[in-house]
């Protein structure tokens, strides 16, 4: 059923309506909901994530944790969006250029490099969430970010590793995509 309900028609323009030949908006979009979910599955339960899943890097899941985390702050009465966003791209830039130059096999763009760096931020991210709820100043706290930092530190180096077939290298790439962590941790406990 056609209706003109367009200006456009009066200069010839005449749009399509095919709802059957469009594909879903957010296959459209270049967001697989199910690479989401088995990427921050394999996170949350040190899980290895097969090399397909890691070469397909999105911005989506990453984008959605880093969102989430400063929602989370902004809770905890802690404004601290900018400094997210700063140590996030240095941070990322500055591993991106570490791993390039450790790496003789193979290289990694900055596009993955962020990816993989975003979705092993999610332990720090349920760190903010429990820091909504109870004061992280303490030794409780201390101990948790500590495990959290671990957790997403080997986490990231694991996908790294697997990612680039570096596994003599793997202690290298930990000790910078420790201290990126480290900075989001302290963030979230002062």
């Amino acid at each position: 059923m056609y209706v003109r309900n367009s200006p456009f028609e009066d200069y010839g323009f005449k749009p399509e309506v095919d709802d059957d030949s469009d594909p879903p908006l957010l296959e459209d979009l270049g967001i697989n909901p199910e690479h989401i979910k088995q990427k921050t599955f394999s996170v949350l339960t040190f899980t290895s994530v097969d090399e397909r899943l890691l070469s397909d890097p999105d911005m989506a899941g990453p984008l959605l944790f880093v969102v989430i985390f400063g929602a989370l702050l902004l809770f905890a009465g802690k404004v601290h969006f900018g400094y997210i966003y700063g140590f996030g791209l240095l941070g990322s830039f500055g591993i991106y250029a570490v791993i390039n130059l450790m790496s003789q096999e193979r290289e990694i763009d900055l596009y993955r490099t962020v990816s993989i760096l975003g979705y092993s931020l999610l332990p720090i991210v349920l760190l903010a969430g429990i820091g909504v709820f109870f004061k992280l100043n303490g030794p409780l706290g201390t101990v948790l970010a500590i495990i959290c930092v671990g957790w997403s530190t080997f986490t990231a180096a694991k996908f790294f590793e697997n990612l680039l077939e570096m596994k003599d290298q793997k202690y290298l790439i930990m000790y910078p995509v420790c201290l990126m962590y480290a900075c989001f941790t302290l963030l979230t406990v002062f």
